[in-house]
């Protein structure tokens, strides 16, 4: 059957007292075990996808077997593999409401193009052979000058902390992780296998992958907390969100003020023409190319963000380039143009 809570915290309990060799399985022991866990403030950037609240780690030593979790107050449990699983379904508590197991099931309905195809091992080996590359004929800039524009443009936010949502295989999370000017880097993806194509590539580098911070993720529901980002970067990745009007509105609620945006994304026309099914509201049914520069402003305005803040060019026959620039006590517009 199942454990409840107060079962799981007196097992928590064991654990805890058993490694310190201080063995004393009783629910006075098992309280103590729970205050002491929370007993600090958490991550102050991690949050449980269902509470927002902060987590916390969680290791525990059974004999020669090892487990790492992320814990939220309320005792929900994310699991730590080769990255931190910070999808809501991925939680060790599955009890789910009629209403919720609906909301679940819509949700698996509408991602089944967009990130099924991310989330095969083929497409994950495939996207620095060639995959990205042909995006070039688009007229995305190519890796190196995408860099060199986002690293100017979060250049008065070093130290801070970093996101490459939609992070694929690392292309530019490896690039900030290299530069050591952010004082945390998280590579976020719903996809596992990009993950670990991400994880295998920063080792491959041999850039410290200690230091990467990869959560697997849906961008409709950050894994983050309120006003905890400094910057955000999301390459290539809009047009393939299943809930794009979502993913914004989180986008929005996580960053700082003064924080940035820097997005790249297809417009209609990329590849010369009309690419079928690629028109319209996010629907999940396929992958979205926008209309034109003002579309992708209208979406970022209803997500929540200020329109004077906001900056899209087109690059080549149908490349978009977001930049946002929250004001932080100053002039978006004139905090943008710094950096045209």
């Amino acid at each position: 059957g199942k454990m409840t809570f107060r079962e799981m915290a007196f097992t928590l309990a064991c654990v805890v007292t058993a490694v310190s060799g201080a063995y004393e399985p009783t629910p006075t022991a098992a309280k103590a075990a729970l205050r002491s866990l929370f007993a600090s403030d958490g991550d102050s950037v991690l949050a449980c996808p269902r509470t927002k609240g902060p987590l916390q780690s969680e290791v525990s030593v059974i004999g020669s077997i090892k487990r790492e979790n992320k814990v939220s107050p309320e005792g929900v449990r994310y699991p730590v593999r080769e990255y931190n699983d910070l999808l809501e379904s991925s939680s060790r508590n599955t009890d789910l409401s009629v209403d919720e197991l609906r909301d679940e099931i819509a949700s698996l309905w509408s991602t089944r193009t967009q990130t099924q195809l991310f989330r095969s091992p083929v497409t994950s080996w495939l996207y620095e052979r060639g995959w990205r590359q042909n995006f070039a004929n688009a007229g995305f800039p190519g890796i190196e000058r995408e860099y060199e524009e986002v690293a100017e443009f979060f250049a008065p936010l070093a130290g801070g902390v970093v996101v490459d949502m939609s992070c694929g295989s690392g292309l530019m999370s490896r690039r900030i992780l290299s530069s050591r000017r952010f004082g945390r880097v998280l590579a976020l993806d719903y996809s596992e296998t990009m993950l670990r194509e991400t994880r295998r590539r920063t080792i491959a580098a041999d850039l410290p992958v200690q230091d990467l911070e990869l959560c697997r993720a849906d961008v409709a529901n950050l894994p983050l907390q309120t006003d905890s980002i400094d910057a955000m970067h999301a390459g290539a990745a809009l047009h393939s969100w299943p809930q794009l009007e979502l993913g914004l509105s989180e986008i929005v609620r996580v960053l700082k003020p003064g924080g940035r945006f820097f997005a790249t994304t297809f417009l209609q026309g990329a590849y010369g023409v009309r690419v079928p099914g690629t028109e319209g509201a996010s629907s999940g049914g396929s992958f979205r190319f926008f209309r034109s520069e003002e579309e992708l402003t209208s979406l970022l305005v209803d997500a929540g963000f200020p329109r004077d803040a906001i900056q899209v060019r087109r690059e080549g026959r149908g490349c978009a380039v977001i930049r946002v620039a929250l004001a932080d006590g100053g002039n978006t517009a004139r905090a943008n143009s710094e950096y045209v």
